[in-house]
């Protein structure tokens, strides 16, 4: 699998669910649930056996891609069970490849020296493939985030803006109910004072017409 892909699975994938801990009694089913925010992702790292890019690294340096490393190899396999110490072992099939296939000490340090070589090319081609994933999954969530926070700042803008209106709405409302109360507690002192002094001039011409 390319580090391209590896990368994205390793930003993509799913975090595992921690298993329930042995012991604790599971949740009765009638009792009723709250919901809970979610919980924020959490990153849990993979242990070596689990690791792909280690998998990679050493399929692309595997020893049997070096045709010397390949040969010094396939010499020192059949003497496994023969020469059980294994720096005597490969000396004696570094004699026979030499004797037989012209194989050198410097050949073989030279082979290791380019397995090296592919894998800080491989370090290369990973790091500049971070950074891409970096530009287009990192940075540019890092933009929607500042996008995000100043849409809440103008929204918490525009609360408190309709808060200060609505305050103020308030303050009027309770000074028109004042003077409204007012209007009619005066109406309805006019009013008796008005019907008084009807009653009185009725009071009066009942009088004087006898």
């Amino acid at each position: 699998m390319p580090f391209m892909d590896l990368i994205k699975n390793a930003i993509f994938e799913e975090v595992p669910q921690a298993a329930q801990q042995p012991g604790k009694p599971a949740a009765s089913p009638a009792a009723p649930v709250r919901s809970s925010d979610p919980a924020p992702a959490t990153y849990v790292p993979m242990g070596t056996r689990d690791n792909q890019f280690y998998v990679r690294l050493a399929k692309q340096t595997d020893l049997s891609a070096v045709p010397e490393l390949a040969k010094i190899e396939a010499f020192a396999a059949p003497l496994a069970t023969v020469i059980t110490d294994k720096s005597l072992r490969y000396k004696a099939a570094l004699a026979t490849a030499q004797s037989q296939g012209g194989l050198t000490k410097d050949a073989i340090l030279k082979g290791f020296d380019s397995l090296l070589t592919v894998l800080n090319s491989s370090a290369t081609t990973f790091n500049k493939q971070t950074d891409d994933v970096s530009r287009t999954e990192v940075d540019a969530k890092i933009a929607q985030i500042g996008d995000i926070n100043e849409s809440i700042q103008q929204k918490q803008k525009e609360i408190a803006d309709l808060q200060q209106q609505v305050k103020s709405m308030q303050s009027q409302t309770e000074v028109s109910r004042a003077k409204l109360q007012e209007a009619k507690n005066n109406f309805a002192a006019a009013l008796e004072r008005r019907r008084a002094e009807i009653q009185q001039q009725r009071q009066e011409f009942q009088t004087i017409l006898g």
